[in-house]
């Protein structure tokens, strides 16, 4: 079997560009499409159309603050396919986050 490069890993992945919006959102719910499209590795336009989509369906709320807009998740709701109804746009959200950095490093880091 011939080894992939890393190339081969970047044509598909696991998690939608949906969910990785909604957990940056979620993790900075002031984020601008501009930061959205950045974390997420895809244009600013996709990040809008997403933000839309997930507007639309009720999993975030969109709240103008001054010049800016803030998110609200709603992660009580459930996640959209049938078979996975039983658990919530939270779970998904914390499923998704990075672990938090042990202290040991991050102190070490400082140094």
């Amino acid at each position: 079997m011939a080894r992939a490069g890393a190339d081969h890993f970047d044509r598909w992945r696991f998690v939608t560009n949906h969910a990785r919006v909604l957990e940056t959102i979620a993790s900075d719910p002031t984020a601008r499409l501009r930061d959205i499209a950045l974390a997420v590795g895809i244009t600013e336009r996709t990040a809008a159309q997403i933000v839309n989509d997930l507007e639309e369906a009720g999993y975030v709320t969109k709240i103008r603050d001054g010049r800016r807009n803030r998110y609200e998740v709603h992660e009580e709701l459930p996640l959209r396919h049938s078979q996975h109804r039983h658990h919530t746009v939270g779970e998904l959200i914390r499923f998704l986050e990075a672990p938090p950095e042990p202290a040991v490093r991050r102190a070490r880091r400082r140094v």
